[in-house]
């Protein structure tokens, strides 16, 4: 048995308040009633206790609840083995579409079953299911919590090498981010052909109103703001030091300007008033505290990216610009951080340690963003990313500071789907040089049941004790 939160041990200490109270208990005397107390002489005051336990059972049951209600917030599992004993494969199947997929590839599946092949969700953890369960009508809601990448990686890691795999899911691009990792079991893929559909939304980017039309070949967005004069978006830069950095802000404001079709109008503030100019968007690129006088050059509803000061650590490690949000996302690494006492406001994008990088602060009328990092190369590769636009993009135009959806866009109705993207690619990994974790079976049902048991039984011996007590 292997425990996911051995951490939680620690409260094993709690054995020690049964025992205290047990050893606490003191019993009351008895009164021996006499005829006379007149041959008796004085006698000095005695005062006696006795540190002796009497309900063993019960302490050993309370004892053993408390210690059942650790194990059970320790998180215990089995880990079995894959691949072990009569399996001689997975069959792995999307929840969503459970119908379609064994409809369409029912004879193969029925053959693959009685092969010895067991039956498993394509869902976190790989639950075993049951024929039955692929009858059910398929459902809208996209059950699926994790992209592909993710759960090839975990089955690269559950299952020894060349272990036979098919799989029945759709190959639909809204569940990749880029080229399928390496694995070294045996996949075969399934593609299930879903009949042409067309979904249609509506989405709010760059300040603008789109509408998406999507098939399986093709996603197009029309502008539903057209012919609709946008104002222009004036910029107020500080670089301070950091004047590679202000060059890649330049790059990506016009490539937004360049997108967006708005003007974006720049200028570098050296510590004097611009002439009465009032800015829409100021960035402060410098480890000091961003002086008052560049404050004031904000109109009022304005925004603001600084950088923050704080010691600086060196973190390989990668940026999660959407946490809290599932689904394929852009690898960017970051190499060094600003690490602060406190960081004010809504966190927006996170380090791999889900510290917070980038923070929304709406403060005296101004929309406050704090960066703790640089755009410098050699503190993280945000700014030669594609994503390096994308996020920035809410800042420059001034959306909404949504942490699940900040300047992204990946809609589960996104029909695209790939053709011959998903041939068996066998691993460039060694065999052997991996460690198979196996399946984990968790185990809290059955603690759940044993310290149901225990609490019943506890509670019948106190409440006997109780009545012997007072009938006594």
């Amino acid at each position: 048995m292997s425990l996911l939160y051995p951490i939680a041990l620690f409260a094993l200490a709690g054995l020690a308040i049964p025992l205290i109270i047990h050893l606490w208990n003191v019993k009351q005397g008895k009164t021996l009633k006499i005829g006379s107390i007149a041959l008796l002489g004085d006698g000095v005051p005695l005062n006696s206790r006795s540190y002796r336990i009497a309900d063993w059972l019960l302490l050993l049951l309370r004892l053993l609840l408390i210690t059942l209600l650790v194990f059970l917030l320790a998180g215990p599992y089995l880990k079995r083995k894959a691949g072990g004993g009569n399996e001689k494969g997975w069959i792995l199947m999307e929840k969503n579409s459970f119908s379609a997929g064994y409809k369409a590839h029912q004879k193969e599946i029925d053959t693959l079953l009685k092969a010895g092949y067991q039956l498993h969700r394509f869902d976190m953890g790989f639950p075993i299911i049951s024929l039955k369960d692929t009858l059910i009508k398929d459902s809208s809601v996209h059950l699926n919590s994790m992209d592909y990448h993710s759960m090839f990686r975990q089955l690269n890691e559950t299952l020894p090498a060349g272990f036979p795999v098919y799989l029945y899911a759709s190959q639909r691009l809204n569940k990749l981010s880029g080229d399928l990792p390496s694995v070294d079991f045996n996949l075969k893929w399934k593609a299930i052909n879903v009949a042409d559909t067309l979904s249609h939304w509506t989405r709010v980017l760059s300040g603008k109103t789109y509408e998406a039309t999507s098939s399986p070949s093709l996603t197009s967005y029309r502008n539903l703001d057209e012919g609709k004069a946008a104002p222009v978006i004036s910029v107020l830069i500080y670089k301070g030091t950091n004047a590679e950095d202000a060059k890649y802000i330049n790059a990506a404001l016009a490539a937004i300007a360049d997108f967006t079709k708005r003007k974006i109008e720049l200028k570098q503030w050296n510590g004097q008033d611009p002439g009465g100019l009032k800015f829409d968007l100021g960035f402060w690129l410098s480890e000091q505290k961003v002086a008052d006088g560049f404050m004031k050059q904000l109109n009022p509803g304005g925004r603001l990216f600084s950088y923050e000061s704080g010691k600086t650590v060196s973190i390989p490690t990668e940026i999660d610009l959407q946490p809290g949000k599932t689904g394929p996302q852009p690898i960017v690494e970051l190499n060094k951080r600003v690490v602060a006492t406190s960081y004010p406001g809504t966190g927006i994008w996170n380090d791999g340690f889900g510290q917070t990088l980038l923070s929304f602060e709406r403060k005296a009328g101004i929309d406050h963003y704090h960066f703790y990092s640089r755009l410098n190369p050699s503190w993280t590769t945000l700014v030669w990313k594609e994503a390096f636009v994308k996020a920035f993009m809410p800042i420059v135009i001034g959306q909404d500071a949504d942490t699940a959806d900040f300047g992204f866009e990946n809609h589960p109705d996104d029909q695209r789907r790939s053709t011959n993207l998903f041939s068996q690619k066998q691993a460039s990994i060694k065999t052997g040089l991996l460690e198979r974790t196996g399946q984990k079976e968790p185990l809290n049902k059955y603690f759940w049941m044993l310290a149901l048991a225990v609490f019943v039984l506890e509670r019948m011996l106190s409440f006997y004790k109780q009545n012997k007590i007072s009938h006594a």
